[in-house]
């Protein structure tokens, strides 16, 4: 029996070619998955082509609108004091304004106030589980790595390309209206 040869130089595939099995795993679960955030600036901006303005502060925004003290230091200015943070206190001020000026522009869409509720949360939540115990033992520059990294940045990256424009100052005006509002402090 004469062996018989099959030439296979002119074919064409729209994909792979072989003579046995061809196993292709295809994994785009991040490329699919969509951030909480950024799903909720889709929906605000649908709110704002659609002029939908909420009626009402959703609760979860209210909490962070109740001043609370654990300790007795109260304010902004308190706080940066008996830290020994007095010197940032104008900066501290200033960048303070302009996250209340976003609040009080963006509290008025209700995907905007569920953003923010966001961003309040992960702050209070990174701040006081991760940079508040290492206070007495980091120095100020450490605390404010942490601070950069683990809250501005994340911040910025989350709403500074969108209809928010949450810039460093700003998110780090919300850390400090954290303080103002008692649910942050650098100090033990």
């Amino acid at each position: 029996m004469a062996a018989s040869t099959v030439d296979q130089s002119g074919a064409h595939a729209g994909r792979d070619m072989a003579g046995r099995d061809i196993n292709h795993t295809h994994n785009n679960i991040s490329a699919n998955r969509v951030s909480a955030v950024e799903k909720l600036l889709q929906k605000l901006e649908n709110e704002i082509a659609q002029n939908q303005v909420a009626r009402d502060m959703i609760d979860r925004l209210k909490r962070f609108y109740t001043q609370r003290s654990h300790d007795g230091v109260r304010g902004l200015q308190a706080k940066l004091s008996i830290s020994g943070r007095d010197d940032s206190y104008d900066d501290a001020i200033e960048m303070k304004e302009m996250f209340v000026k976003l609040l009080e522009r963006w509290s008025l869409y209700y995907s905007a106030q569920q953003i923010i509720v966001h961003l309040l949360a992960r702050a209070e939540r990174q701040f006081n589980d991760i940079i508040l115990p290492q206070i007495s033992s980091c120095d100020r520059v450490q605390i404010n790595t942490f601070m950069n990294d683990l809250i501005v940045v994340p911040t910025v990256e989350d709403c500074g390309a969108s209809v928010l424009e949450v810039d460093h100052n700003t998110a780090m005006g919300m850390i400090y209206w954290l303080a103002e509002q008692c649910f942050v402090r650098w100090h033990k």
